[in-house]
């Protein structure tokens, strides 16, 4: 125990360094997967040198909606066989990616101590990142949960679906009782109707901020664009099989519009959650 906490108080010196993005949905098939890869690319575009991390452990898709056949993933490191940058792999446009592999029974029960370690492994990687984006799956399993609060920010995805909105509330909810200092960012997806998405983006911020006492920040709507389930199909991000298209353009203008956030607006201290367990220091909670 006093090895992990130290560990994590090493990981304090440099976290501040790299901005820590979680992207979380309450339920599954809302785009989180394709936004986190296509977020990390337009992010690339504008000079930020960015890490994804397959963060859906076990149940891994960034490698597939890459393209790319991984030789490697994180159960290699958990048994001790690589080291973190060995298994970082280079994705498009410079994007850097590590695979949280696919039906790998080491990462589906991997504890919160592997966890932590795991973290603290990838913020000391030796190559220079300023943001690691990181795929979280869907739900509020403690993994998961883990996972998000162990970031600097998350970004909550949804649709303009009524289960979609239900669960991503039930998300929050749920991050907000364990913290409810996290910097929280809404995007709603796949927006077919846009009056009634920007309503449905209005009405869940506003719940969040009543009934939770949560401000969360809203970064947009991202449009429906059949071109998505075909560049999906396809194994090439859309915003690279067509760069001047219409969700191209609005994810560049999300990535900007996070990049340009007030850093006040982002966590100073990433994993403090985490070490705060281990040192027995008080987590605050929301009634």
């Amino acid at each position: 125990m006093s090895d992990q906490a130290q560990n994590l108080r090493d990981l304090m010196g440099k976290a501040h360094e790299v901005r820590v993005i979680s992207v979380a949905s309450g339920k599954g098939g809302v785009g989180k997967s394709s936004i986190s890869v296509n977020l990390a690319i337009a992010m690339s575009r504008l000079g930020v040198r960015v890490l994804i991390l397959d963060a859906d452990f076990g149940l891994a898709n960034v490698d597939v909606m890459l393209g790319i056949t991984s030789r490697l993933d994180l159960s290699y490191f958990l048994r001790g066989e690589k080291k973190i940058n060995e298994i970082i792999q280079l994705g498009h446009e410079g994007v850097k990616f590590i695979s949280g592999g696919s039906g790998v029974n080491e990462l589906l029960s991997m504890n919160e101590a592997q966890l932590s370690e795991l973290l603290s492994e990838i913020v000391h990687i030796d190559e220079p990142i300023d943001v690691i984006i990181m795929d979280a799956g869907a739900g509020v399993s403690s993994t998961i949960m883990q996972v998000l609060l162990a970031s600097s920010e998350t970004m909550v995805i949804t649709t303009s679906e009524p289960t979609s909105i239900l669960d991503a509330y039930a998300l929050v909810k749920t991050i907000v009782r364990h913290d409810v200092s996290h910097p929280l960012h809404l995007l709603v997806n796949k927006c077919e109707n846009m009056k009634e998405a920007q309503s449905v983006q209005t009405g869940f911020l506003a719940v969040c901020d009543k009934h939770l006492e949560k401000n969360i920040n809203p970064l947009g709507l991202i449009s429906y664009n059949h071109n998505v389930t075909k560049a999906i199909k396809q194994q090439v991000p859309i915003i690279v099989s067509d760069p001047s298209g219409s969700t191209a353009k609005e994810i560049e203008m999300v990535a900007r519009q996070i990049l340009n956030m007030p850093k006040e607006k982002a966590s100073n201290s990433v994993f403090s959650r985490v070490f705060s367990r281990f040192r027995g220091g008080h987590r605050e909670t929301h009634p």
